[in-house]
């Protein structure tokens, strides 16, 4: 694939090296070849997201105003604890499982468009934090009093926008991607 994510040429022979050197270092290698390393990161990276999208989504329910009786700030404030550390877990094995594929993802448009849904999840988190956050105190233990236009709309967007980032992580587990060329015969020569 010779694509242009982010404006960058995948075909580029600086780009391409680097992201295969990244892909057979140290670090990949030891992450492909330890027993159970790579296994243990996925199952680290999928708790990780069931914790964080599980607080994510609870909030966003009650932002939405499908669960009134749960008053909205001390809600919010449990639910942001569950979710700030869950999002530090996520990033932290979602990096190291990202680098023994450095190369294929780099070249690959669906990794882009997940990177690109995850910061359109923060914005948007960053929009609900600075627009209706402030007042959450003054919306008492009824839901139906947030404001429509910031914490409704930025709890449908979120729970859209999530939903998004899931599919494409799995999207990218069966997206078709030739191997990288290897600099050495496989087979020895007679």
């Amino acid at each position: 694939y010779c694509g242009v994510p982010g404006g960058v040429s995948t075909c580029d022979a600086t780009y391409t090296a680097f992201w295969l050197d990244l892909a057979r270092g140290d670090l990949a290698t030891w992450i492909q070849l330890t027993p159970y390393v790579y296994a243990a990161l996925e199952g680290v990276h999928l708790v990780g997201v069931a914790f964080f999208l599980g607080s994510i989504f609870l909030l966003d329910l009650q932002l939405a105003g499908l669960a009134p009786r749960l008053p909205a700030g001390p809600t919010g404030t449990f639910l942001l604890r569950i979710c700030a550390p869950a999002f530090v877990l996520v990033t932290f094995s979602g990096v190291l499982l990202f680098v023994p594929h450095a190369d294929r993802y780099a070249a690959s448009p669906v990794f882009f468009v997940k990177m690109s849904a995850i910061v359109a999840g923060g914005v948007n988190a960053l929009a609900f934090h600075f627009a209706a956050r402030p007042s959450v105190d003054r919306w008492g233990e009824n839901a139906r009093r947030a404001p429509r236009w910031t914490a409704r709309t930025t709890a449908v967007v979120s729970v859209l926008v999530w939903l998004g980032v899931l599919a494409l992580g799995r999207w990218m587990g069966y997206e078709r991607r030739e191997p990288p060329e290897f600099d050495f015969d496989l087979l020895p020569s007679e």
